[in-house]
């Protein structure tokens, strides 16, 4: 046997630790777990294993399969395993077979299911094509099935369509999560609602208990919604539709009742490697037990870093592993407790929070490196969140700053992050980082939803949508366009109130008719000021309610009623169109043009139009109300899930603590260490008895989930003492959740941590420093001065606040006078005569842009080459560059073909092929293919062919190709290729290694970038010629990326329509790129041909 600390010898890596040797060394043929602590190596201990493996002969290459969640940590267990195996062969240190066409198999949990269910869903009677939903056309199928439901139990459980919709799909994927019938859960509702005529016998109690009725209410909801779930289902059975859930549970299925398809995936993975297995869902175990149970398989993963369990994950997986997996229950447990991150403060104070868990596992304490950075643990206290911003801000200038300590780190800018429990108070710390000079990221949707220009945007979208939506009324009216003040908003309120007490003649209700509204409205709905905005536009200035507004304020709400209503009535054009109209006439454009205090206004507009198309892209029928309801549900979900940006060098990334799971920065803080904020207040301690929730007892980890008590309940009484029972298991389960991510949060760091809190936000009652801050200090882990006994005022300071403002505030400032005085000389020189009072300087000046003028028009001009060329652009400025300095000059918006559409599904529907994985939005744009193809086809006759059967043909072609059978090596992936000032984007569609170089031997592989063309093959010699410099560029490009040399690469074009593999005989090297492109650079701006 070759001992793991004789490859890493052999391999030039470091030493083995004595845990690290262990896992690595481990039974080939055994059960084991990992239990990894954060920054541990587990993904170079892994990485080290499947060496280890081959190198003795356990397992071939193809024989492995490593499964994690993401595509980032998929990504970099691949690239490690590669690079191994490519060392064990270079060095000769072990007979391990390299078959270019074979590699080990690493992916993500989903997409491993997914495999399995498009290989074998015909076994159960499925569509082995069903696309993808993304979480957007998810939402606007449920969101159909619920508004299409005539059931009239629905208008009882008063809920808006959005809610409902919610509730849908988070039973929908609990179901499938789960693996849950909907039959099972009516029949327990069934019974649960049979106890409504329980008695209360309580002394002195002549009521229903609360509990109770509220209960009984919420089982009451289950029926429809589950009946709901159920047509949404069917619904995307008979569309061709598939969640990723559903995959899994289909997955799960084929295994289940075949026996032989289990049998074929033990045949061909020898063993198997489960990262991150803390955060599999139940429905995820079950398949991988169906498939591998007593089978080789090493699960890696922590339990104190469990924190998705929002969507299904469980603290107790790794504990239930032997039980799932072992022949006899018993899993080998390993450690791996070196942390190769975190200073050794850090980690004192990560090993304190976490020590009271119970993980169900031994777990050894995290310990630091020998290679430790010395790093340091702040903490920060301060009166107010105002100061603790300041405080925050000024610790990260420190450190990330030009002139700080430590804003440089082994050469190159430290990166920072602000990890948040929650977003409420976010702006406060971002414009305390901004005075600072200090960049900052605000990761994620929630930092695009927060701009103020898309802020804005929303609001008027949900004005538009929604007659209810006072609160985006008053933000709008009261904002830098209309600048209502608060009398007349307060006017506008009154008004609705009066009008809530009238009937559409504006006569007073009678008071039974009015006593029976309000019993029929929810306690918190109030009266329609977007209503009575409409209702300014009909009334006389003489009318009675109207006397309390001001003569401006009402003349700048009846404009503004005016512009609302006049964007209503245009509501009926489709989605993108209506909002890019509401844009143009709010003048956003012009406005985040002119705000230089804002310089993320315009690409925060071109980002949320890209969120809007990718949403109107699922559906042809996209509405605004789906829209509006998708945007919430996705920007909570957005927060909760982990992201995969890259740290920013010089630069804070504020991310939420879920989000942050995984990454790692140089600096960190953690603002908001208070009471109630981090570890939060639950926001209900209801637990399943809430809207929408499957029921526990449906939950594959039931028996580690609290337990409500409610069977043989005798009266409400008691049922009230087992639902309290059953709250308190839930709060102290959330305090679990709170403790694991704060363990997360503070283990993310490499070097400096500061963790800060205040006394007052706008809360009425002072915050507490959080517990965990408390604790820190008990054990001597911080020092006890670092938080003040008490606040220094009894009242919150910021309430008391003597400083006085305008409202609404004047969004020129300081600047009024001037601009007012420049808008002033422009009226005043537009209402002279024509050349009155105009000096020879400026007469010259205009003489000269009028020659200009004259020269543009006659076509005398020309376009400077932007920085940034897609590869495929490189030949039109070589063949045609006055028809690009004409497009770049005045760029006009092209045709969106539908040819173009069916070659962008063919491409991704390539890409789902060979990852198995599905990049949701675009994949689901096929549905409604069918039935627009007739009116394409009436529209213009040019795509009249552009059909779902022509995608279809196009697929069948790819299959039957050399190509078809194959598995890229990448695919789809985008590269930059400088080429003296300029930079080309190359978009690769795919790069296959094919056989082994015979000039290199076995120490090396050719490869073959490959280029799908859905259109027509070269017209002639010329058109060739012109089209291959884009596959020399991708060659190139390529070639640099991998560190290969670019004569083993091969390129070629693949028309798929035709079938057709074209070759070229010659494509240009990188000596010949550089002479085609310079001569375009020579000539300066590009030319444009002359005007007719």
């Amino acid at each position: 046997m070759i001992a793991a600390a004789d490859i890493a010898a052999r391999l030039g890596l470091h030493a083995p630790t004595a845990e690290q040797r262990a896992v690595i060394e481990a039974d080939p043929r055994g059960q084991a777990i990992v239990v990894a602590g954060a920054g541990s190596g587990k993904t170079e201990t892994m990485a080290n294993r499947v060496v280890w493996l081959l190198a003795n002969s356990h397992v071939a290459v193809p024989e492995v399969l490593g499964l994690t969640f993401t595509r980032k940590a998929a990504g970099e267990l691949a690239e490690r395993i590669r690079e191994r195996i490519a060392q064990l062969v270079s060095l000769g240190i072990a007979e391990v077979s390299l078959d270019p066409l074979e590699s080990a198999s690493v992916g993500t949990y989903n997409a491993f299911a997914s495999a399995i269910y498009r290989e074998h869903a015909m076994l159960i009677g499925r569509e082995p094509d069903a696309a993808v939903l993304g979480e957007a056309s998810a939402w606007q199928l449920a969101r159909s099935v619920v508004a299409a439901s005539a059931d009239p139990r629905l208008v009882e459980l008063d809920a808006s369509l959005d809610k409902v919709t919610g509730a849908v799909l988070s039973i929908s994927r609990a179901l499938a999560e789960n693996v849950a019938d909907s039959r099972d859960v009516r029949a327990m509702a069934r019974d649960f609602l049979a106890m409504q005529g329980l008695p209360i016998e309580a002394p002195r109690k002549r009521t229903d208990f609360t509990s109770f009725v509220d209960a009984l209410g919420v089982v009451e909801a289950l029926p429809p919604l589950l009946e709901l779930a159920d047509a949404y289902s069917a619904a995307k059975q008979q569309r061709g539709f598939v969640e990723f859930s559903d995959q899994v549970a289909l997955a799960l299925a084929i295994c289940e009742r075949h026996p032989e398809v289990v049998a074929g995936h033990r045949e061909r993975y020898r063993t198997v490697l489960l990262d991150e297995y803390q955060d599999t869902s139940v429905v995820q175990t079950r398949l991988l037990s169906a498939l591998f149970g007593e089978q080789a398989v090493m699960a890696v993963g922590d339990p104190d870093q469990s924190i998705y369990g929002w969507r299904g994950a469980s603290a107790a997986n790794l504990a239930r592993f032997g039980r799932d997996f072992a022949a006899g229950g018993e899993a080998v447990v390993y450690d791996l407790s070196t942390s190769w991150r975190n200073p050794e403060i850090v980690l004192e104070a990560a090993n304190t929070l976490i020590e009271p868990l119970d993980a169900g596992i031994p777990k050894a304490p995290l310990g630091a490196s020998p290679f430790a950075q010395p790093g340091r643990l702040d903490a920060a206290w301060a009166e107010t969140i105002e100061r603790e911003a300041e405080l925050v801000a000024a610790w990260f200038a420190e450190r990330l700053g030009r002139g700080g300590r430590g804003g440089v780190h082994d050469g190159a800018p430290r990166s920072g992050a602000l990890l948040c429990r929650t977003f409420a108070n976010v702006g406060v710390f971002t414009a305390a980082l901004r005075a600072r000079g200090v960049p900052v990221h605000v990761l994620g949707m929630a930092g695009l939803l927060d701009q103020p220009v898309i802020a804005d945007l929303v609001c008027v979208l949900r004005v538009l949508n929604d007659p209810t939506a006072g609160s985006e009324l008053v933000r709008v009216l009261g904002g830098a366009r209309w600048r209502i003040g608060s009398a007349d908003l307060a006017a506008l309120h009154g008004l609705a109130k009066w009008l809530a007490d009238r009937d559409l003649s504006t006569r007073r209700l009678g008071d039974e008719v009015r006593a029976g509204l309000r019993a029929s409205i929810a306690p918190d709905e109030s009266p329609s000021i977007v209503d009575a905005l409409d209702f300014l536009l009909v009334a006389p200035d003489s009318h009675s309610a109207l006397s309390a507004f001001s003569e401006v304020g009402l003349a700048r709400m009846r404009r503004a009623g005016a512009q609302l209503q006049s964007l209503r009535r245009r509501a009926g054009l489709g989605l993108v169109d209506f909002v890019s109209l509401v844009q143009q006439e709010l003048l956003l454009d012009i406005e985040v043009a002119a705000n230089a205090a804002q310089p993320l206004g315009a690409p925060s507009l071109e980002a949320f139009d890209e969120l809007l198309a990718g949403f109107a892209e699922v559906s042809e029928h996209a509405t605004l109300g789906a829209f509006l309801g998708w945007l919430t549900e996705a920007e909570q979900r957005d927060r909760l899930a982990p992201r995969q940006d890259e740290p920013e060098p010089g630069a804070v990334q504020v991310i939420s603590i879920h989000g942050s799971k995984g990454l790692e920065w140089d600096v960190v803080a953690i603002p908001r260490m208070v009471d109630e904020e981090l570890p939060s207040k639950p926001r209900s301690s209801k637990g399943w008895l809430s809207f929408g929730e499957l029921p526990n007892e449906f939950k594959g980890d039931a028996d580690e989930l609290p337990e409500l008590a409610w069977r043989g309940s005798q009266s409400q009484a008691e049922f009230d003492r087992a639902v309290s029972a059953f709250a308190e298991e839930n709060k102290e389960r959330h305090a679990e959740e709170e403790r694991r991510l704060a363990y997360v949060a503070l283990t993310r760091t490499r070097s400096d941590l500061l963790l800060s809190g205040s006394w007052w936000a706008s809360q009425k009652a002072p915050r507490k420093p959080s517990p965990f801050l408390r604790e820190l200090v008990t054990t001597g882990v911080l020092d006890a001065g670092v938080l003040p006994a008490a606040p220094e005022s009894d009242e919150n300071p910021r309430a008391g606040s003597t400083e006085r403002v305008r409202w609404p505030l004047d969004p020129l400032g300081t600047r009024r006078v001037a601009v007012t005085a420049a808008a002033t000389a422009v009226r005043a020189a537009a209402e002279r005569p024509s050349g009155e009072g105009i000096g020879p300087v400026l007469a010259d000046r205009i003489r000269l842009l009028l020659e200009e003028r004259r020269r543009r028009a006659e076509g005398a001009t020309s376009a400077e080459v932007p920085v940034r060329v897609p590869a495929s652009r490189f030949k039109d400025y070589v063949d045609d560059p006055a028809a690009v300095a004409a497009q770049l000059r005045r760029p006009m918006p092209q045709r969106p073909y539908r040819a173009t559409r069916i070659g962008t599904l063919f491409h991704q529907w390539v890409e789902q092929r060979s990852t198995g994985e599905h990049e949701a939005a675009a994949i689901d744009a096929l549905d409604g293919l069918d039935g627009l193809a007739d009116a394409d086809a009436r529209r213009d006759e040019t795509v009249a062919d552009a059909t779902p059967e022509r995608l279809r043909a196009l697929q069948a072609t790819f299959e039957a190709s050399e190509w078809g059978g194959r598995k890229p090596s990448a695919v789809e992936i985008e590269l930059h290729l400088p080429i003296g000032d300029n930079v080309f984007v190359c978009k690769l569609d795919a790069v296959y290694e094919v056989e082994p170089s015979s000039e290199l031997g076995r120490r090396g592989i050719r490869y073959q970038v490959v280029d799908w063309k859905t259109g027509k093959a070269p017209r002639d010699a010329h058109d060739l010629e012109l089209k291959q410099t884009q596959l020399a560029l991708y060659r190139l490009a390529y070639a640099n990326w991998a560190g290969v040399d670019p004569a083993l690469i091969d390129a070629v074009f693949y028309f798929v329509e035709d079938d057709r593999v074209i070759r070229p005989d010659a494509i240009y090297d990188e000596a010949a790129l550089r002479r085609a492109w310079a001569s375009v650079a020579a000539a300066g701006p590009v030319p444009a041909a002359a005007s007719r």
